[in-house]
């Protein structure tokens, strides 16, 4: 097992170090996120280099856990409150930001055998899922490595802004990529960047092929962007439909949502809207009304659904632009297949050597998987969920599956997998 050993004589002085703060506001909350993401960044880089990494690091770390842990907890409620502008609050669940930070400090502290360990305590059955995935992919050279994020190799965050990668997250996924993959794929359905998969991600540069908006865009290992190809008439409605939502959210009745879960994402041919968080904290009948607002706005701009696909997962609304289906008589939604498939052909995969892994966590992932069985020779998968229903269409979709209830029982695996 990699040891991180903190030796006194030979500390790396941080290139970023975080002090104490009094977070009081959103904002606040954002800027200190993006300051633990650029002390992360480098802390990775010297991990992955074998080299050692200094005690200030971890202070730093230390000083941006305590100043989430203190801030202001409402007496009525018994929940973090910060203040939107000045005047409003907003309830926080900082559940994932915590959690996350504690996870790091002890990893950085202890090493990772002890780290292991630590994981152990708080997942049933750890070992047990770690010792089975690593027996199904023991031995095995990857040639893709096709994955989702949030909720697959990340833990779900109560929003997307706050959801940076941790450092344990980036050693065991990096590691895999390098040692265990040919071509390594994150598909999300996130954007790119501003603020995308790019802006939360502490991985080494050249290290993964990152892919936003469902694989309508993204950056291969050069750092060379691509995009999925749009019309000029479908990307004219794109930009009406975000100009109504933007003006939208600017009403105080909705500008809640802009502050929840994913809030609104501009993504590449597809636009995002949270109307719920994992968290559930907004009222049921206020999120099903800004629902049917949303869904309203669609049909004003496009009244015959021939240029807009709606999908409602409960926490987000995807509107997203259609595209030829296979037989070019009907239209259909852009989903991750599609996406995949583009990819493979922009970077010219062979699809015909193996073996492949698939990994995702939902129904939106379903058609990645369904068009890596169709592209690629000997496909492996593994999906993380306690839903039994979307677990037994997995298996039924690849019989190389094995299901697992959380991310850091998958990321341990590939982690061990790629010692």
């Amino acid at each position: 097992m990699q040891e991180l050993i903190l030796n006194e004589n030979k500390l790396k002085t941080c290139a970023n170090t975080i002090s104490l703060q009094d977070i009081r506001t959103l904002k606040e909350l954002y800027a200190l996120k993006s300051e633990t993401r650029d002390l992360r960044e480098p802390i990775v880089r010297n991990i992955m280099k074998q080299r050692v990494v200094g005690h200030e690091c971890i202070e730093s770390l230390k000083n941006a856990l305590y100043s989430l842990e203190t801030i202001h907890i409402d007496d009525n409620t018994g929940q973090r409150v910060l203040s939107i502008d000045g005047l409003r609050q907003i309830e926080v669940d900082l559940t994932y930001e915590i959690r996350e930070l504690k996870k790091d400090i002890y990893y950085l502290e202890y090493g990772e055998d002890r780290f292991i360990d630590y994981l152990a305590k708080f997942i049933p059955h750890f070992r047990k899922y770690v010792n089975e995935g690593i027996e199904l992919l023991r031995d095995r050279h990857f040639n893709a490595f096709v994955t989702d994020r949030d909720g697959t190799t990340n833990n779900y965050c109560g929003r997307y802004r706050s959801s940076i990668q941790p450092i344990y997250n980036s050693v065991f996924l990096s590691r895999f990529a390098k040692n265990r993959c040919n071509v390594p794929i994150f598909i999300t359905s996130a954007p790119l960047k501003d603020f995308g998969i790019l802006n939360v991600s502490i991985n080494p540069s050249n290290t993964f092929v990152y892919a936003g908006s469902k694989g309508r865009e993204f950056i291969n290992l050069d750092g060379e962007f691509n995009s999925y190809p749009i019309n000029e008439e479908k990307q004219r409605l794109i930009r009406l439909l975000n100009e109504r939502l933007l003006q939208l959210l600017k009403d105080p009745n909705f500008e809640k949502f802009n502050f929840i879960g994913s809030a609104l994402q501009l993504k590449f041919g597809q636009t995002t809207v949270a109307r719920q968080d994992i968290s559930h904290s907004i009222n049921a009948d206020e999120s099903t009304a800004f629902l049917e607002k949303v869904k309203s706005i669609v049909h004003e701009i496009d009244p015959a659904s021939k240029n807009f696909r709606i999908e409602d997962t409960g926490l987000d609304i995807e509107i997203i632009l259609t595209i030829d289906s296979d037989d070019h008589e009907s239209l259909k939604d852009f989903d991750k297949g599609d996406g995949l498939e583009y990819i493979c052909r922009k970077l010219q995969i062979d699809t015909t050597k193996g073996p492949n892994l698939v990994c995702g966590d939902t129904a939106s992932d379903i058609p990645m998987l369904e068009k890596a069985m169709e592209l690629y020779s000997d496909v492996s998968a593994v999906f993380v969920t306690r839903d039994n229903a979307l677990a037994d269409r997995v298996r039924g979709i690849c019989p190389q599956s094995f299901i697992v209830p959380s991310p850091d029982i998958l990321l341990t695996i590939l982690g061990l997998l790629s010692l």
